[in-house]
């Protein structure tokens, strides 16, 4: 029997690991990192925060990693603690790393050779977000709404092939939200109650402070609200801080400079319109895919594209850390019934808009949209321990050393392509 994969979580905020087999990540810390004057790189939130004084560096940009050097880092903290804070050999253990459809070749071809060379791991594999998440809940075709910290991303999945001339993201998510809130309670006090350098202040504000109050006031609509240094101030006239995500534009900030959406870029749009240029591009691919010798529709274009469209829209998957905040996903919902009864008259689709929920409670549907890739990532990974799977798994998502020191990076883009 193989020894469980290690699926490891890069997302911008923080980093989600753990076993395959666990039911939740036992290592959930900060994606940031430190670097003393001695040279030691310093990994996780409580280490951050005993030394207020350093600068706060990060390993992604627009949801990639970019700082291999530190990555490996990243990773090394991982396997140094993922046993209860107990280290394991990572030459024992697959591995499984998420990434997101964007991801560039050059990217990939570095997290493989990382993987191999450096920590020489028997099995390795890139698992797409979008897909392990809608694979987790039991789905192939639907389309998946992804609200994290730096990115927020609209990915069209049918029949486990993500269409990607039809997903679009952009940075209107967590991280923009701060901005707004920040800006918001700095205009009812001076002292935020934070110190140290400055980008551990907006380290610390944004793990500590800005994540606190998001998670409060856009829930229950708090009046006052305690800060660090256990002062309050109130808050009951608050904006709905949740609009900014699908207007960007709408409500300035004093020195930040917002560009003014255009159609040849998706990326400057609101979430609303992000679904919107998915949708549509996605009716003109399936056009096309179905037409004639001659470039004309076939008769069957319309049953086709309604059939699709209707499985797309009856699985919509809402996911990420910030769509955890109460009333998005139903403004969610809202605007894309509305999108389809105005872009879409012809055919009944509004009817046929359904969010994927968790069948248990509560609590599982809180850790679905916190843990969505780490736990899509395990429902795969999990395929290596199963006789009937184990096949599969390695034929469409995994890569061995051995085939690795063979074939290189051709195999690494053929597979993860």
């Amino acid at each position: 029997m193989t020894s469980p994969a290690v699926v490891i979580d890069n997302g911008s905020y923080t980093t989600k690991a753990g076993f395959a087999t666990d039911d939740l990540p036992n290592l959930v810390f900060s994606s940031n990192y430190m670097i003393d004057k001695n040279g030691k790189v310093i990994i996780g939130d409580d280490e951050m925060l005993n030394n207020p004084n350093l600068e706060v560096m990060t390993l992604l940009d627009n949801g990639l990693v970019y700082n291999f050097d530190r990555i490996v880092d990243n990773w090394s903290y991982v396997y140094d603690n993922i046993d209860n804070n107990n280290g394991i050999d990572s030459k024992e253990y697959p591995l499984v790393i998420t990434e997101q459809t964007w991801n560039t070749n050059k990217n990939k071809t570095k997290l493989c050779q990382i993987a191999f060379e450096n920590f020489e791991v028997p099995i390795f594999s890139l698992i797409k977000n979008p897909l392990s998440q809608l694979y987790g809940c039991g789905k192939s075709t639907g389309l998946v709404i992804d609200i994290g910290a730096s990115v927020t991303s609209v990915t069209p999945i049918l029949d486990g092939i993500i269409q990607n001339k039809s997903s679009y993201h952009s940075k209107y998510a967590g991280d923009f939200l701060n901005l707004h809130i920040l800006n918001y309670l700095q205009s009812k006090t001076d002292n935020l109650g934070v110190s140290g350098s400055d980008s551990f202040k907006q380290w610390n504000l944004s793990h500590g402070l800005l994540s606190d109050y998001k998670n409060l006031s856009l829930s229950y609509q708090v009046k006052n609200y305690q800060l660090l240094n256990h002062s309050h101030i109130n808050v009951s006239d608050q904006r709905n801080h949740l609009e900014h995500l699908f207007d960007p534009i709408s409500f300035k900030i004093p020195n930040i400079s917002i560009p003014e959406p255009t159609l040849d870029k998706p990326e400057s749009h609101g979430l609303t319109n992000l679904i919107y240029f998915s949708l549509t591009n996605l009716q003109q691919s399936l056009y096309a895919t179905n037409s004639d010798s001659n470039g004309a529709p076939s008769q069957n274009r319309f049953a086709r594209f309604i059939e699709l469209f209707k499985t797309l829209l009856n699985n919509v998957l809402i996911t990420g850390g910030t769509s955890s905040a109460q009333g998005l996903p139903d403004h969610i919902i809202n605007d894309l019934r509305a999108l389809t009864q105005k872009f879409f008259p012809d055919y009944p689709f509004s009817y046929a808009v359904h969010q994927i929920r968790p069948t248990n409670s509560d609590n599982s549907d809180i850790w679905d949209r916190q843990f969505g890739s780490w736990l899509g990532a395990c429902n795969l990974a999990n395929m290596l321990n199963d006789e009937s799977g184990n096949k599969i798994a390695l034929d469409n998502w995994f890569i061995s050393k051995a085939d690795y020191e063979e074939l290189g990076e051709d195999l690494v883009l053929e597979k993860f392509k």
